[in-house]
């Protein structure tokens, strides 16, 4: 459950990515396929990026100090993110 503590800090980014990626997609017209993918990666990304924090919040050397998983899971979750929608937007 602690690991998702780095998620919700990371919301409102996460969001905001979401919103580029969204606005970029309906700059131009879009056949109801591209709506579909567009909706897909979406949804994609957000699983991803919360499988991705969890699995860095559990990876993370804890010897370092409490704060460093919650470090790795925001990080983790944020490229995940980035990676998603990156791959996304070029297979479209």
């Amino acid at each position: 459950m602690a690991a998702f503590v780095g998620v919700l800090l990371l919301a409102p980014l996460l969001a905001v990515l979401l919103g580029i990626y969204h606005y970029a997609a309906t700059r131009a017209a879009r056949t109801p396929a591209q709506r579909r993918h567009d909706r897909w990666v979406a949804a994609i990304a957000s699983v991803l990026t919360v499988l991705a924090a969890v699995l860095a919040f559990h990876t993370a050397p804890s010897a370092r100090g409490p704060i460093w998983p919650q470090v790795y899971a925001v990080l983790g979750g944020f490229f995940a993110m980035l990676l998603a929608l990156g791959l996304g937007w070029r297979r479209r």
